[in-house]
């Protein structure tokens, strides 16, 4: 059943990403924001990656963290659309991604409740990797939670916010990692912090080129340059955390 999250968050996350504009004119939005588009296509990429990976492993307790953020991400997407539609934009795009995203979250859902009840093993992290991880979930959770209401978010960010459901799209996914970032503070335990890191190392590295090409293209708003900034020391810190398997 994991096959539903890892294909949709491809299907949606590669195309917001790379090609921001034609996603746009295809779905009929205005394609004004893109950058927002390449942030959420940035973190659906890293959720492909993380469960993935998982799925290869074979193991429940290394990717429980995904896939719980991956229930948080398209409850709150399934919402997203439920918004837009409630608020009369009957369009293709918010269609499907709101069907993807209550039939994902029912499967994934059922899997949660079976594997219910497993145990973090013993805290085995250094402190400062706590540290890091902290600041990330924070992080995740501003970038989450912000772009819910997309019109003051987009004006204190430095852009028009029109196309509100891409907003609120990519404002779930980000907030799938401040869930996944609250478990990894309760565990501190390597083998559970292992592949949502490396999800993390994915989602901020591609938010960095984002945010470097929204720079170098004369965009330089304040939201590029606070992504620049966060994903850039998140993703030599997840790097490193990495490297040094959580010591």
């Amino acid at each position: 059943m994991l096959a539903l999250p890892v294909v949709g968050s491809l299907a949606l996350g590669l195309p917001l990403y790379i090609f921001p504009r034609p996603l746009a004119r295809l779905a009929d939005l205005s394609g004004d924001d893109t950058f927002i588009y390449e942030l959420g296509g940035a973190a659906m990429i890293g959720y492909a990656v993380g469960l993935a990976l998982g799925v290869r492993n074979g193991l429940w307790a290394p990717i429980r963290f995904v896939v719980l953020a991956t229930y948080a991400f398209v409850a709150i997407a399934f919402l997203a659309g439920f918004v837009s539609l409630a608020g009369g934009q009957v369009i293709g795009l918010v269609m499907v991604a709101s069907l993807w995203a209550v039939v994902t979250a029912w499967a994934v859902a059922q899997i949660l409740v079976a594997h219910r009840g497993a145990v973090a093993g013993p805290r085995d992290v250094a402190t400062w990797v706590a540290v890091v991880l902290a600041l990330a979930t924070l992080s995740a959770a501003a970038f989450g939670l912000g772009p819910q209401a997309p019109g003051p978010f987009a004006a204190l960010m430095g852009y028009k916010g029109t196309d509100g459901y891409i907003y609120r799209l990519a404002g779930a996914a980000c907030f799938g990692y401040a869930v996944m970032g609250i478990q990894e503070l309760r565990s501190l335990h390597w083998d559970d912090m292992r592949l949502p890191n490396v999800m993390g190392l994915v989602f901020n590295g591609l938010a960095f080129v984002a945010a470097i090409f929204e720079i170098v293209a004369g965009r330089a708003t304040l939201l590029a340059i606070l992504v620049a900034l966060a994903a850039g020391f998140f993703t030599i810190a997840i790097a490193a955390i990495l490297r040094r398997r959580g010591r």
